[in-house]
């Protein structure tokens, strides 16, 4: 614990010299629309999921990925300076310590050079005026490495609870004073998880956890589920937490949308019974599953031009048509709009000029969606999706047009 107090207190030394290319000033909101320096801010970013692990060397799956360590660190490095020099705004990613062989690789085993990494991280980010969005993997935390099961993450005496209140804490208290932190994302596409019975189903396999471990758990319990209340009261608790250690930056969740038929989940949790929503039930669940204190409402969006089915509560619209409706009621809840994840269906290849993705975003622009991240940038674990600005150039340069319009590059 040392180690950190001792490099947290470098950091704070560190960030009175800034350099010339860091971003200036923390984002604000009023009512549905964010803010910097006075002005309405808007702006295109991309995720690069595993941007600090493969940096770190630490990923699993580097090895057939990108081959050698340094290769993989090279790799995020030419997408960093790709997004940089694209015009790109921000780059969202998984910000944990990842799976349990990753974290014992080097947060468990020297934190300081952890931290150590995820400052020269910053400063790389920095050097080429992105900002970040980490997601910070709060719920329902390494409760399986930990011996404890999912709803250990509900009890404040938890190990798991503990681990996460010191991660969060550390990472927070790290970067609270500076803008490079766009602003924090609690988990990812967490109110899918919510009233799913976990009874029987597959968990992490034996391979992601240290050479050795033989004391692991794969199959799912009762207890390791989730429902709505929970996810619900965790969001307010995680999104205080972190409001009372930075009050410069804003907090997301990082949902992609609740389930079609979230209502009879909830009502019916453990024991299923399905019933589609209506399409007024599944808007209004979705402005309820992200509660406040949480200032930026967060939704993911892949699709394409095809009226949609009618088993499902958006039936006979279009993605945009569907999204332009919930972005509609965000606004009327005054709530900022973060489109966390941006990509066509069932793949990009799917979109090989970027012709949909380009109407998408111009689609959101009108409905003064705030923030917008594509999915995915500079990728190669899932070939089908990724892009960069020489193999996705039409959505790249819209995407640039759209910062500069709103002056943000």
């Amino acid at each position: 614990m040392n180690t950190r107090m001792v490099a947290a207190g470098l950091l704070g030394l560190a960030l009175l010299a800034l350099p010339a290319g860091a971003a200036d000033g923390f984002v604000t909101r009023r009512g549905c629309t964010l803010y910097l320096d006075g002005r309405a801010y808007r702006a295109v970013g991309v995720n690069m999921p595993d941007l600090h692990q493969t940096y770190f060397g630490t990923w699993l799956h580097i090895p057939h990925i990108y081959g050698t360590p340094e290769q993989a660190r090279q790799a995020i490095i030419a997408g960093i300076e790709d997004a940089g020099q694209s015009g790109l705004a921000f780059i969202r990613f998984f910000a944990s310590p990842g799976y349990p062989r990753d974290q014992a690789l080097l947060y468990d085993r020297d934190p300081a050079r952890y931290w150590s990494l995820m400052d020269e991280l910053f400063a790389l980010c920095r050097q080429h005026r992105l900002r970040l969005v980490p997601c910070l993997g709060t719920i329902p935390g390494p409760y399986l490495h930990l011996g404890e099961h999912g709803r250990a993450i509900l009890d404040p005496q938890s190990k798991t609870s503990k681990w996460v209140e010191q991660y969060v804490r550390e990472f927070v208290t790290r970067y609270l004073n500076d803008p490079t932190v766009l602003m924090w994302e609690l988990v990812n596409e967490g109110m899918l998880h919510a009233d799913v019975n976990m009874d029987g189903r597959r968990l992490l396999p034996v391979g992601v956890y240290p050479p050795g471990t033989t004391s692991v758990r794969e199959t799912g319990r009762v207890e390791d589920s989730l429902n709505w209340a929970d996810y619900q009261r965790l969001y307010r608790e995680h999104t205080a937490f972190i409001k009372g250690l930075d009050p410069n930056h804003l907090v997301t969740s990082g949902d992609a949308h609740v389930r079609p038929e979230c209502t009879s989940r909830r009502e019916t949790f453990p024991h299923f019974q399905f019933r589609m929503d209506t399409w007024r039930e599944w808007l209004a669940n979705n402005l309820a599953s992200q509660p406040e204190p949480l200032d930026v409402l967060s939704f993911h969006v892949y699709g394409d031009d095809t009226p949609a089915p009618n088993d499902v509560p958006w039936a006979g619209m279009t993605t945009v048509e569907q999204v332009r409706r919930l972005v509609r009621c965000a606004h009327a809840a005054a709530a900022p709009v973060f489109i966390g994840e941006l990509g066509a269906a069932p793949s990009n290849q799917a979109d090989p000029t970027g012709r949909w993705l380009c109407d998408c975003l111009d689609a959101l622009e009108a409905e003064n969606v705030s923030l917008i991240a594509l999915w995915v940038w500079h990728f190669p674990w899932q070939p089908e999706r990724t892009m960069t600005s020489a193999t996705y150039p039409q959505v790249v340069t819209h995407a640039a047009a759209f910062n500069a319009r709103y002056g943000v590059r």
